[in-house]
This record gives C-alpha cells, sequence and structure tokens, in this order.
C-alpha cells in the first residue's frame, strides 16, 4: 500500500529474501529509492547483500539546492562539476545553482568572460544534459546590481558603474538594462528550466554616484525595488520565475509588500543562531515564497567552519520548514579565491539530509551514518575528523583562519598572538596531527570518495603548519629580545643561530613546509579546477616562502655584524 502522501519524489523501497522492489510516482522517485537502496549493500561480490527493510520514503521540502560560487577564483572543470552533480544526485539534492559575476561566456560581449574562466556554450549544454539524467535542475545566477566589479572595472562598462570602476550597477543608465537584457538572451537559449537568480545582494554602493539624487529624493529602497521591478518585466518574457537575494529587502520592511508575488526570495544568513523566525517572518506574511539559504561556512577559512555550519544549516532549514519555505538553497562560497569545494561536503551533505527530512533533525544519528553513507567505511572515524578539523576556528577563536595563515609572521601583531595563543596552538596541532594520523592509517577502509580524504590531508597540513609557524616566531621573539637587552653576553646572543645558518635552521624549515604545502595545493586544485586562477592563489605560497628565507639572511648577516660591533638592530 503506498500512503497518499507519497509526493512526486517519494518512493517505495521493499526488500525479501528474494526480491527487491524499487517504485516511485515519477522516475524521480524511483531514481531516489536506488540511491537509497546503494546505502544498504554490505559486504563485497558474493558475499554482498541487502538487509531485509520497508521503506516509504519522501522529501519534505521540493526543492534542495546547492550554489557554487565559480566568479572569486576557482572555476570547476566539467569533470569535476559532473562528480558534484552525482554526489548531489546521491544525496537527494535537485538543484545545482551556478553563482556567475563575469565567468559566464556571452557571444555579445567577450570582453566579460575571463579566457579559460568561462563557461562555455558547450560545456554549458554538456553540465544540462548530464544533470537531467541526475534529476537536477541547473539554474544560472547572473548577477544584475551589485557583485559586478570585474565587469565595471573596464573601460568599456565602466560608464554602467555606480560609482567609478565599483561594484553595483546604476539605475540611471539604460545601458544597464541593455547590459542585462544581452546577458539573459543568451542565458535563456542555454539553461532550459524554470527558474533564473538575479542575485542584487549586498548594494552597499547604490546611492552613493549615479543615483545619489534619486536616492536623496526617494530613498534608497525605492531606488532598490525600481530595479528589481525592471529587471523583472525586462525578463518577464522568458517565463521563469525569478529568484533574488533578500537581504536588501529586510533592510526596508515597509516595502517588502510591493515585491511581486512571482518572485522567489532567497533568504540568506550564515551565522549560528538558535532561530531564524525573524528574518523569515517578513516575507512569509508578505504572502511571498522563498527559499532558506544557509551556508556551508568555508569561506576564508582553511577548511570549512563546521561548527557554525552544523547550527545554521540545520536550525535555518527547521525554521524554513515551520515557514512553508519553498526549498533550501545551501551556499559555498570562495571569497579568498583559494577555497577548494572537495572540502565542503560534510555542510553539502548535512543541508541534503536536513531539507529531505521533517524537522527535528537529529544531527547525531546524521554523524552516526555519515562515514558509510559518504565514505563506505564502518564507524565514524571520518566524519569526526572532519569536525576535528573544522573546529579549529572555534578553539583558536579567529573568525578567519586563511587570513591568520596569510598574517605577516614579522610583526608585533603576528607575534603577540601567537603568545596569547600559545596553549591553544599545540592543542590545535595534537588535534591534526590525529587527525592525519587517522587518514594515513585508515584510507584503505575507505570506498567512496577517498578525493575527500586528500582535501582533508592538505587542511590538516595547513593547520599544523600554522601552529608550528606560531610557535617558531614566538620563540624567535623571545630570544632575540633576551639577546638584544643583553648585547654585551656573547653566549646569549649565540643562541640566535638556531635561526640562522646557510644549510639549516626553523627559518629556513618554514619555508620548506611551504613549498611542500604549496605542491599539494597545487595537486589539489587541478583535481577540481582548472588552470585559470592557480597562479595568483601560489604566488601567495612564493612570497611567503621569500619572506622566511630573506629574514633567514637578514638575521644571518645581523649576526655577523654582531660579532664586530656588539649591536643588533631593533626588535
Amino acid at each position: 500500500s503506498v500512503p497518499a502522501e507519497l509526493n512526486e519524489e517519494g518512493y517505495v523501497l521493499n526488500v525479501s529474501s528474494d526480491e527487491v522492489i524499487v517504485a516511485g510516482r515519477t522516475t524521480a522517485g524511483t531514481f531516489y529509492g536506488l540511491q537509497t537502496l546503494k546505502q544498504l549493500v554490505r559486504g563485497d561480490g558474493a558475499n554482498a547483500y541487502i538487509q531485509g527493510a520497508r521503506i516509504i520514503d519522501w522529501p519534505t521540502m521540493r526543492w534542495r539546492a546547492v550554489s557554487d560560487d565559480i566568479s572569486r577564483g576557482p572555476v570547476p572543470t566539467v569533470e569535476y562539476i559532473k562528480r558534484q552533480l552525482r554526489t548531489f544526485a546521491f544525496f537527494k539534492l535537485n538543484m545545482h545553482s551556478f553563482y556567475m559575476e563575469h565567468v559566464f561566456g556571452s557571444r555579445a560581449h567577450p570582453l566579460i568572460g575571463p579566457e579559460g574562466g568561462a563557461l562555455t556554450p558547450d560545456e554549458i549544454r554538456e553540465i544540462i544534459a548530464y544533470a537531467r539524467r541526475l534529476h537536477i535542475e541547473i539554474v544560472p545566477e547572473q548577477q544584475t546590481f551589485g557583485h559586478l566589479h570585474k565587469v565595471l572595472k573596464t573601460e568599456k562598462y565602466n560608464a554602467l558603474a555606480e560609482t567609478p570602476y565599483g561594484d553595483v550597477l546604476t539605475p540611471q543608465q539604460e545601458g544597464t538594462y541593455k547590459l542585462i537584457a544581452d546577458l539573459y538572451r543568451e542565458i535563456n537559449e542555454l539553461f532550459p528550466g524554470r527558474f533564473f537568480h538575479i542575485g542584487a545582494d549586498e548594494t552597499f554602493e547604490l546611492g552613493e554616484g549615479q543615483s545619489r539624487e534619486a536616492v536623496r529624493q526617494r530613498g534608497v529602497g525605492a531606488v532598490y525595488f525600481e530595479h528589481l521591478r525592471r529587471v523583472r518585466d525586462l525578463l518577464q518574457p522568458y517565463g521563469r520565475r525569478l529568484m533574488f537575494w533578500g537581504d536588501i529587502a529586510l533592510n526596508h520592511p515597509d516595502l517588502i509588500g510591493e515585491i511581486p508575488r512571482d518572485m522567489i526570495v532567497m533568504n540568506w544568513a550564515y551565522g549560528p543562531r538558535e532561530s531564524y523566525e525573524s528574518r523569515l517572518k517578513p516575507f512569509k506574511d508578505a504572502g511571498l515564497d522563498q527559499f532558506v539559504c544557509p551556508g556551508v561556512q568555508n569561506w576564508n577559512q582553511i577548511f570549512p567552519n563546521n561548527d557554525a555550519a552544523a547550527i545554521n544549516i540545520v536550525n535555518f532549514v527547521r525554521d524554513g520548514q515551520r515557514a512553508g519555505a519553498l526549498g533550501m538553497m545551501n551556499t559555498s562560497w570562495d571569497d579568498d579565491g583559494e577555497t577548494l569545494f572537495e572540502m565542503t561536503w560534510y555542510g553539502i551533505v548535512l543541508g541534503a539530509a536536513a531539507a529531505w527530512q521533517a524537522a527535528p533533525f537529529d544531527l547525531e544519528a546524521f554523524e552516526r551514518d555519515f562515514d558509510w553513507a559518504f565514505f563506505r567505511s564502518e564507524g565514524d572515524r571520518f566524519v569526526r575528523a572532519m569536525r576535528t578539523l573544522g573546529s579549529v576556528n572555534t578553539l583558536l577563536g579567529v573568525g578567519s583562519s586563511d587570513q591568520l595563515f596569510w598574517q605577516e609572521p614579522f610583526t608585533s601583531a603576528f607575534q603577540e598572538q601567537a603568545r596569547a595563543l600559545h596553549d591553544k596552538t599545540k592543542r590545535m596541532r595534537l588535534m591534526v596531527e590525529e587527525v592525519e594520523e587517522t587518514i594515513l592509517r585508515e584510507r584503505a577502509r575507505v570506498r567512496r570518495n577517498r578525493s575527500t580524504l586528500d582535501a582533508m590531508l592538505l587542511a590538516a597540513r595547513r593547520f599544523d603548519h600554522l601552529g608550528r609557524r606560531m610557535q617558531v616566531m614566538e620563540q624567535l621573539s623571545e630570544r632575540y629580545w633576551d639577546a638584544y637587552l643583553n648585547l654585551n653576553d656573547r653566549r646569549r646572543v649565540r643562541r640566535l643561530t638556531r635561526y640562522t645558518g646557510a644549510i639549516y635552521n626553523d627559518l629556513r624549515e618554514m619555508a620548506e613546509e611551504l613549498a611542500e604545502l604549496k605542491r599539494a595545493y597545487r595537486e589539489q586544485w587541478l583535481r577540481e579546477n582548472r588552470q585559470y586562477w592557480l597562479d595568483s592563489v601560489l604566488a601567495r605560497y612564493d612570497a611567503m616562502i621569500a619572506t622566511w628565507l630573506n629574514k633567514s639572511r637578514e638575521l644571518d648577516e645581523e649576526l655577523r655584524q654582531y660579532e664586530r660591533s656588539l649591536y643588533l638592530p631593533s626588535p
């Protein structure tokens, strides 16, 4: 018997001693039943078996989506996008959105898409055909208001910038709407489906330039919503439902009622909270459809902050279900230009599970099952490793671990932070080294998604190097100050030779570790992404390597000078 509430994506799975039945109301439902069936298989070869089971299952939320930022550095290859899509489908996600600022290869505007870093029409067609087989809708998100600096920095398009060479398209120029019309005319030809995502978030410059007088007379909210309506009217002939980010609308609650009812609010919030009801209520009260859009907390991080992501995703999806949200769109952002998607799977799979299941969501049960579902490995050793790497921000009390990684070490600020974090740094290194040991010892047990372990290993080694760097700088600072305050004691000053020398020293060791991390990072990047933008990230490694080598030579020279003059430069 099939329950009446079994929806179009629901399925029935029945396993008895002599047969397996998988059935759905649609091919999508049957497809999702097969994904569950895969997880039930135990054993190998002739010893494989499926435990007897009867499952009737259907999704709570109609749309379960991922938005991937491909505009701020990493642009995935077609093959890696296919890996993303296969994995999304396995966990029953049914929508994927490309976040695009300047990486759509437009024929009408060839200056915009970077050579080697833009999706071509043929690639888009191939991706869409592949996604269709996996019951995934591909949604293009081409920004139409803010976040367009890489377009507006060109002289040709600068006249359309709210402020010179800025980030925001001005609504004061008709050329703005011609540009949007041109881009979406091509996008409409390439992307079939029901939705366009027009972006329109973080328009901070609006009212500071060409629209200053309009904003002074009518208010920034009115000018913003007028632009939104013009874009909606411009794209209406294509028969798509338009999605837009909801942050600016929340700043003008008195105008939310003016949003056309056929538009969908993409309601994003990334901070971990106990409740998101205050963000959902204004749009619900206005009768607008909305998605909840949490984040995997990967931006500006060596490894995603899974402590924050777990709270953000679970609670936001829960509150979205209670508010009748149309779906969930989990977001991945590449703000620092070097984020690797392969590190985000904990948050991606968590979003898929939370959106499929009805709240309240059992996080402990999710983590108990994660290793088998994702890695095909018994136990929970790898999900615990993910949570350990994802807890470093909480331990150190820093907002951005990547920013700390690239901070100039030979500064008072870095050295003071190293002293303040002395005990936590030791704990962090022990934690991440245990993760590294677990991966090296147990990786042979993993039968799916082994490439994720390589990404985790890279993150663990970057964290370990960061901790070692802080310890080296703390010790060097202490010893240099001791030498500087005791210049007449040659024995104490000569202790600094630990940090100098042409063959080997602690400063050269930092450079050597960075060179190895650079090699490993490059390998991981090229497993996911095109060559485009990679050199700009590797240049950061080169610059930091040069910093350590130069400081080693400088200190060595100062110590030689000291032997003649009993003088050292100020710390």
